[in-house]
């Protein structure tokens, strides 16, 4: 991949508006506290970072899984605040809220404005895919419906998606749609973080 122009974008961001609250407004890749066996994984999450505009451009994006607490949410998070940089507008969305947001909605054009959102962004973040519970009742299957939708329409317009989940890709395939899994690999390079939770590690020296 070629290198990216200077970004266009320095001044202070009203992060909010792309997902991003209070927590993780500050976060950089460079400043990320990084276990050593994740030396390697975070050379690719930086590569793909440095190159943000070409990869959006190309509709790729990331599988980061790995354990709760090993950075997941953090370089997913950095990733976006590089790609605002250079005027692209990422939304990120736990999958926890997006199915409580499609749940929630009376207003229908509310509910048609916030899917378009999702679906045409040129970054969507879904942190924590199978962190959700989806049964086998009727509004869960509408639920599970939805999600591959989103999925669906994405990667037919070549929209890239960054995915962080705890689960392994074979459980997410058993879980979801095997097509919708399938065509997320496609176009997603799967990263693995590996060890301890990083919080666990700052809790022990505190």
């Amino acid at each position: 991949m070629t290198g990216q122009t200077i970004p266009i974008i320095s001044k202070p961001t009203n992060w909010e508006y792309y997902g991003i609250y209070k927590r993780f407004q500050n976060v950089e890749l460079e400043t990320m506290n990084i276990a050593a066996e994740n030396a390697n994984a975070f050379e690719v999450i930086k590569e793909y970072a440095s190159n943000v505009v070409e990869n959006l451009n190309q509709g790729l994006g990331l599988i980061i899984k790995g354990p709760v607490g090993t950075g997941k949410t953090t370089a997913a998070i950095a990733i976006m605040k590089e790609a605002v940089k250079y005027k692209k507008s990422p939304y990120f969305i736990s999958m926890i809220s997006l199915l409580d947001k499609l749940m929630s909605f009376r207003d229908q054009e509310e509910r048609y404005e916030f899917e378009q959102r999702i679906k045409n962004c040129p970054l969507l973040v879904l942190d924590d895919l199978g962190g959700e519970y989806i049964g086998k009742n009727k509004d869960d299957s509408w639920m599970l419906k939805r999600i591959m939708s989103i999925i669906a329409e994405r990667h037919q317009r070549s929209k890239s998606i960054i995915i962080t989940t705890n689960l392994p890709i074979k459980e997410l395939a058993e879980r979801y749609d095997q097509r919708a899994i399938d065509r997320i690999r496609s176009t997603n390079q799967i990263i693995t973080l590996l060890g301890e939770s990083l919080r666990k590690e700052e809790w022990r020296k505190s």
